[in-house]
């Protein structure tokens, strides 16, 4: 049994359960305790233990460490919350949000490994979105696979192990068959053991979308180095040729995203997103991406060379000096642009110096004298107008105005030129006066399609995240409700979360009967209805020998899709109790010969019960016989 189960954390946390192992961290089940926590008394967190054999790696504690608590300021719908971090001698572990629900692994298994480009466009834009907001505050993933990300029962994804994957340089590189994070979807880099950044993130995702529209992965082997290194060398098969029903954008979204070459990729989570949205209002649209190779400047060079080479085999005597008549008129030739170009030159320079003596001469009849521009930046506009320099003139004020949520209105938060720039007077500035906090209200959105309810949003200053919702009420692709709700003011610039309603998706099934079934009838009844066979324990009964006569959950229960059914399995009828055997008597008659009895008084097994009392007598006088002949 886990030695951590049952323990309380730093009196914090019970644990309850292990419900899941990854390469560097366990993941358990735990309840809040107490008042004092990061979330209230009874909420179920999940916690991420750094395991027992990377506890005494300091550099690896560090980062763990470090990377924990960059972590922990995450804040997107998209992204599993973090809400405490504690590395101590003995322990390091990560407090999360505990999500119920599906791994996008279980999800894909369960659609056979192949989804729709609908549902693949769908999934990639909310990971692209947690990317976004990953990298602008400093983290890379670094281990992006199907398996570290969660699906909720409203289509809503949630990813984890943000930066857990980065460990040392030296450690990161393949060793002995193994790397951190799943050899399938790191990049090249990666593979190599080389520095990683977002592009690294954006292969990984390329990798997965590869992987829902064509149903496979780009590269497999039985071996991970073999994988890394095809990784590294190998271009997959194109999508055009293993999926010819992909939208040909689409091939070409997944293709840039896991090019080779870093520089190849989308530079940003963002970049790719747009080009998702652009497929999304035109399916029909083609990229034509273009790419560079390692080997391009290269072989540019290698050819012209080249063709320098032969045009000097070609024309041997062009090198030399050219003679007669035909050197006279080649040097005619060459001197006449020469020529040509001294005069130009020599009236662009008399223009120039005739503007420099008529600038000083302007200069010199001008009186007015410099000023060094005071910083009125946080002014408001009338202490602005009391100023020496605006109230005698010195400067010409023109005022703008504009919205702006860091300066309270009335006050100038912009000025050009900037302060302490030298001019002269009568100079002209421009001051920009503050609006205050622009403030909008949402619309009321409701069953508009998700396209058009975006673009009212962003013609309204806000930004809009989309996320998507099951209710039966709304047709598919319609907006459900918003959040601010409609009616709301808003702030310029704040965020709007759109839900889109979507299909509901299923995440458990009903258990069937296995009742009188044999143990692979029912495998295969459980493996229909997306469930897995447990454990089996055997038991006597009246049943034959291999037939189910037990099952937990029971039939007709509600179980979570890929859970597992424990089975009773008949081991036959209960044996009887075995009797101990009675005494032969062949052995009577052997001890009676050894201890000189006669055999024939033994003969009967009546009569020497009968007479049990005068055969003991007789053993025993037999027995002093024996001693007696012994003794001489």
């Amino acid at each position: 049994m886990d030695n951590l189960i049952g323990k309380k954390l730093d009196g914090l946390y019970e644990v309850k359960e292990l419900i899941g192992s990854g390469g560097m961290a366990n993941v358990y089940k735990a309840v809040m305790l107490g008042r004092n926590g990061p979330v209230p008394a009874g909420t179920v967190v999940a916690v991420k233990v750094l395991r027992q054999e990377y506890t005494h790696d300091p550099e690896l504690v560090r980062r763990f460490k470090n990377e924990s608590k960059a972590i922990s300021l995450l804040n997107h719908p998209n992204i599993v919350k973090v809400y405490d971090v504690s590395v101590n001698d003995q322990l390091q572990y990560i407090v999360m949000e505990y999500v119920d629900g599906m791994t996008l692994r279980e999800y894909l298994n369960e659609r056979g490994g192949k989804l729709t480009s609908r549902e693949t466009v769908h999934f990639i834009s909310q990971i692209l979105k947690a990317l976004e907001h990953a990298h602008a505050n400093g983290v890379v993933h670094r281990d992006i696979k199907p398996q570290n990300i969660m699906l909720l029962d409203n289509g809503q994804l949630r990813m984890m192990d943000f930066g857990i994957a980065r460990i040392s340089r030296a450690e990161n590189q393949l060793l002995s068959g193994k790397t951190m994070g799943s050899v399938h979807y790191i990049s090249p880099e990666q593979a190599k053991g080389d520095e990683t950044d977002c592009t690294s993130d954006i292969y990984s995702v390329g990798v997965m979308m590869y992987e829902m529209l064509s149903g496979q992965l780009p590269f497999d082997a039985e071996d991970a180095v073999e994988v890394a290194i095809k990784q590294i060398s190998d271009q997959p098969k194109s999508l055009h040729e293993i999926a010819p029903q992909v939208p040909a954008a689409l091939v070409e979204i997944t293709e840039k995203a896991m090019a080779k070459l870093p520089q190849n990729r989308y530079a940003s989570a963002r970049e790719m997103l747009d080009a998702l949205d652009t497929y999304v209002q035109n399916p029909s649209v083609m990229f034509e991406y273009q790419y560079i190779t390692e080997d391009a400047p290269e072989k540019v060079v290698k050819r012209t060379m080249n063709q320098n080479k032969a045009a000097r085999q070609n024309h041997p005597n062009e090198s030399a000096a050219p003679r007669g008549k035909k050197a006279k008129r080649k040097r005619r030739t060459i001197f006449l642009p020469v020529l040509f170009g001294i005069t130009i030159a020599f009236a662009l320079a008399c223009l120039a110096l005739c503007w420099l003596i008529l600038n000083d001469s302007s200069n010199l009849m001008n009186n007015k004298a410099d000023i060094t521009l005071n910083d009125y930046i946080g002014m408001t506009q009338e202490e602005a107008q009391a100023t020496e320099q605006v109230a005698s003139g010195q400067i010409s004020v023109t005022w703008e105005q504009e919205y702006n949520s860091n300066y309270a209105a009335g006050y100038i938060y912009k000025q050009s030129p900037v302060s302490g720039r030298t001019v002269r007077e009568g100079q002209g500035v421009t001051l920009t006066v503050s609006l205050g906090t622009q403030y909008v209200t949402v619309p009321d959105l409701t069953n508009y399609v998700q396209a058009d309810a975006e673009q009212q949003l962003k013609s309204l200053g806000v930004s809009v995240l989309v996320t998507q919702a099951v209710d039966t009420s709304v047709a598919s692709g319609a907006v459900i409700r918003t959040d601010p709700a409609a009616g709301t003011q808003v702030e310029s610039g704040s965020t709007v979360v759109v839900y889109v309603s979507r299909p509901q998706v299923a995440t458990t099934t009903k258990v069937p009967s296995l009742s009188g079934m044999s143990v692979d009838d029912a495998r295969t009844l459980l493996v229909q209805n997306h469930l897995g066979l447990g454990s089996q324990t055997d038991q006597y009964s009246d049943q034959p020998v291999g037939t189910v006569i037990g099952q937990n959950p029971a039939a007709g229960s509600t179980a979570k899709l890929n859970g597992r059914v424990n089975i009773t399995v008949s081991a036959g009828p209960e044996p009887a109790p075995v009797e101990p055997e009675a005494p032969s008597d062949s052995g009577s008659d052997w001890w009676g010969s050894l201890w000189g009895g006669d055999s024939s008084s033994s003969s009967g097994s009546s009569s020497s019960t009968e007479t049990g009392e005068s055969a003991s007598s007789s053993e025993g006088s037999g027995l002093a016989d024996w001693w007696a002949s012994l003794l001489g």
